[in-house]
């Protein structure tokens, strides 16, 4: 005999067993995906614009410091060259030294014939690349000489005698007028002083130890003559600031340290000068390269600076970017996913 169950009677038990239809689980799939495609979009969407952000952020920073760092030199260029005598466009010598702080030579400019440095001295990089700038100062406290040479002083002079000696008021701190290190700036009647270093302090100011200079002196210059002023003018700032186009740095030389990083991702530094009575709010009275400008007439009354950033990461949302055209730097790089931004600055000169 076959038993036969009603159907009623087997939906009943199927339903009773907590069982899951087809549509059912279709449905839960379906949404479940839907949920879990929501959540990715919304976390990729979220990555992407923190990355994009933080690249925003890195840009701003480096733009900042670098900018920062150049305008506070270039504001004080030139400053301590009213005191021996000297402007824009004279010169005056010192030397570079190793990281031991021993002379190696004396400076000049790439490509320079002469030796010598001037308050503020630039080399343009036309319309396909970037400037640098060599800012030169001096930080005098007082301007009353230390005395005069009693004898010449030439290359292998390891002291100076002085004749006319600065008397030094009891209550004054001597540490104050001369301590060893600071910078001594030898400057004759005629012809450009040269810049030695002190090896004593004011304690006897009739002699006073210096470092060994190199040898020669500078230009031809056999020896600096007796009766030449001797002033203390305590330290030396001397920076070029120019961009590594390989790896996208600013970098900053100095008469003792050569490639000091200031920023990174930094693309493009594009320099321009207004001189003598121009006004420093008329863009177009500008020029881009000091070779061949009267400084002595005209001498640089502000300069006006543009550095451009790109980032080392391309945008995530795959935008396009191109170069940033800047001053006289008109030919650019194309397309290449990378973000740039800029920042520019004018800066008016103290010693102008």
């Amino acid at each position: 005999m076959t038993l036969i169950m009603p159907k009623t009677q087997f939906k009943t038990k199927a339903s009773s067993l907590g069982g899951m239809t087809l549509i059912e689980l279709l449905t839960v799939i379906f949404l479940g995906s839907l949920l879990l495609s929501m959540v990715f979009l919304l976390y990729n969407n979220s990555s992407r614009s923190y990355i994009r952000q933080e690249a925003v952020m890195e840009q701003i920073l480096n733009l900042r410091g670098g900018l920062s760092g150049i305008s506070r030199q270039v504001r004080m260029a030139g400053n301590g060259f009213a005191l021996l005598g000297r402007n824009q466009n004279q010169v005056i010598h010192l030397y570079t030294k190793d990281e031991e702080g021993k002379a190696v030579s004396w400076f000049k400019y790439p490509g320079a014939a002469q030796y010598g440095a001037k308050p503020i001295y630039g080399v343009d990089g036309g319309e396909s690349g970037t400037d640098s700038i060599t800012v030169f100062s001096l930080a005098p406290d007082f301007a009353t000489p230390l005395g005069t040479l009693a004898a010449p002083v030439t290359a292998s002079s390891v002291y100076i005698t002085l004749d006319n000696v600065l008397v030094i008021p009891t209550e004054l701190n001597k540490a104050e007028v001369l301590k060893a290190g600071n910078y001594l700036a030898l400057v004759p009647p005629t012809g450009e002083p040269i810049l030695v270093e002190a090896q004593s302090d004011a304690t006897n100011l009739s002699r006073i130890d210096i470092k060994k200079m190199p040898s020669p002196l500078p230009n031809s210059i056999s020896a600096i003559p007796e009766g030449s002023q001797v002033f203390n003018v305590k330290s030396v700032s001397l920076r070029t600031f120019r961009i590594d186009a390989t790896e996208n740095y600013l970098l900053m030389d100095s008469n003792e340290v050569t490639g000091d990083l200031m920023a990174e991702s930094i693309e493009d530094l594009e320099v321009a000068y207004c001189l003598g009575a121009d006004d420093p709010s008329d863009l177009t009275k500008y020029v881009y390269d000091l070779d061949g400008q009267d400084l002595l007439a005209r001498p640089v009354k502000a300069v006006r600076l543009v550095l451009v950033s790109r980032s080392p990461t391309p945008d995530p949302y795959k935008g396009q970017f191109s170069g940033i055209p800047a001053l006289n730097h008109t030919v650019v790089a194309g397309n290449d996913g990378r973000p740039r931004r800029f920042f520019e600055n004018t800066v008016q000169l103290r010693n102008y």
